[in-house]
């Protein structure tokens, strides 16, 4: 429905000359929207103008953030800082649950969400879009609009340049989508905010709350290394950077020296700290589809395979158990642990189809835990198609994926452009057989049609990868 709705909206371009998309977007911006709906209402009766609103503004609203895009990842916090002081600061007004790290972030966003919007009213702010494009910003499990996301993104581009019309240091789309996304949830009235880091802490644009519920620090492992630091601490000092004055902090167990700096900043703060204790944690079974364990003597399951959820999904509870002492939350045993039992989070250990499993592991820690839930269901015949960003220590994911017996193909990340990407690659398996695909297009092609009843087909390596085989599989396999 939607990719034929697509195509009729091309065909309205079409019939108004408007064949060149680059110019298309352009005449858009000089037209009001309301202009431009009213025309494709008379092209095409069979859609409502509410429907047709969301594929423009869809459309509209991808290609502002591309042309954005262009300009690089910008970290900093004086922009965001000077924006939401254009908006008087609505951050202020908001319930935030704070959480970073580098593992186990979206997860552990998941089960929050799924426990608290049982009773509450809760925002959710995540990155990248995995799903859709707008399911980065969602209340309970209702994205946002398309309409009001494009409406929003225009309107902070505007009082941005109306301010500052002679700027060259001028938001970034994380940015931009960041301050649409607290400007939604402060409209949507809100009960709580779960705000997900989009990289690092310290100088990550989500790092504007001065005060806040909770700041959550997930599993700290090597990632982004040429911008956060080549060491565990040192990336757990810029993770860390989340944490404000007077603040409550809970974070996943870590070696000594990681903890320390954590302390550390904590102390420096005057901030509370509770560190997950893993003693809590009995494990009573994990396999293909789920696992059960016990916290604190309460049994859960989770629809969320591998152990390691096991472990995100604790810290959720402990996070929980700190809004309850604190008298913030109120919700049942019962409740949560069935909350638990429904929580999904798209593109992690996540089957798309009966013998079609994706997970977004891109960095060494991702991939231990893939492997490791690999070698406990042992699938007999596994064929693992990967696809890794070449700024990534690919090398040493290969090296340790290569220990599971497979069949292993290989193509290449959507946004990744370079052909050395693939002979890297190619060249990283040394002496284990290859097979290359241009695309993930090719790949799936010639994978999909071809998978045996008693084959399993796993796709890797990154989000940007797993984010369009997703769509790819459920559209057209």
């Amino acid at each position: 429905m939607i990719n034929n709705c697509k195509l009729k909206y091309k065909n309205f371009l079409e019939k108004n000359n408007l064949k060149d998309e680059n110019n298309i977007f352009e005449l858009f911006d000089k037209f009001e929207l309301n202009e431009i709906l009213k025309k494709l209402e008379t092209f095409n009766k069979n859609i409502t103008v509410d429907y047709a609103t969301e594929i423009i503004c869809e459309e509209l609203l991808i290609t502002s953030s591309y042309k954005i895009e262009r300009s690089g990842m910008k970290l900093g916090l004086h922009r965001m800082k000077k924006i939401l002081g254009l908006f008087n600061n609505p951050e202020k007004s908001l319930n935030v649950i704070h959480i970073a790290g580098t593992n186990g972030k979206g997860s552990t966003c998941s089960y929050l969400k799924d426990i608290l919007k049982t009773k509450y009213r809760v925002g959710l702010y995540t990155s990248p879009g995995m799903l859709s494009f707008n399911d980065r910003i969602r209340v309970n499990d209702k994205f946002i609009p398309y309409k009001r996301a494009f409406e929003l993104f225009k309107l902070v581009e505007k009082t941005w340049f109306d301010n500052n019309p002679h700027s060259t240091d001028n938001l970034s789309f994380f940015e931009i989508i960041t301050t649409v996304a607290i400007l939604y949830f402060k409209e949507q009235g809100t009960d709580f905010v779960i705000m997900e880091v989009g990289l690092g802490g310290r100088f990550d644009g989500t790092n504007i709350f001065e005060k806040k519920l909770l700041s959550v620090i997930t599993k700290i492992s090597l990632d982004h290394t040429n911008i956060l630091g080549n060491t565990l601490e040192k990336i757990a000092f810029e993770k860390a950077g989340i944490i404000q004055k007077n603040d409550n902090v809970i974070i996943y167990p870590s070696s000594n020296s990681v903890e320390m700096v954590i302390k550390n900043i904590c102390k420096e703060k005057n901030a509370t700290l509770t560190i997950l204790n893993t003693k809590d944690i009995q494990i009573k079974s994990i396999h293909a589809h789920g696992n059960e364990f016990n916290y604190k003597n309460n049994t859960y399951s989770t629809k969320m395979i591998g152990e390691h959820q096991i472990y995100n999904c604790s810290l959720a509870l402990l996070v929980l158990e700190n809004l309850q002492q604190r008298k913030i939350i109120d919700i049942d045993l019962k409740t949560i642990a069935h909350a638990v039992a429904t929580s999904n989070w798209a593109g992690r250990l996540e089957w798309i189809r009966e013998n079609i499993l994706l997970d977004g592991a891109h960095n060494n820690d991702g991939v231990n835990s893939l492997v490791n839930y690999l070698k406990m269901v042992k699938f007999p015949k596994l064929k693992i198609l990967l696809g890794i960003l070449e700024d990534k220590d690919y090398s040493s994911m290969i090296k340790i994926i290569k220990t599971i017996p497979a069949e292993f193909f290989i193509t290449k990340v959507p946004i990744a452009i370079k052909e050395s990407n693939l002979n890297s690659l190619v060249n990283a398996f040394n002496t284990t057989p290859i097979t290359k695909f241009e695309n993930y297009e090719q790949a799936l092609a010639n994978l999909i049609p071809n998978l045996k009843n008693d084959e399993i087909l796993l796709i890797t390596g990154s989000l940007y990868l797993i984010s369009a085989v997703r769509s790819e599989i459920i559209d057209r396999y």
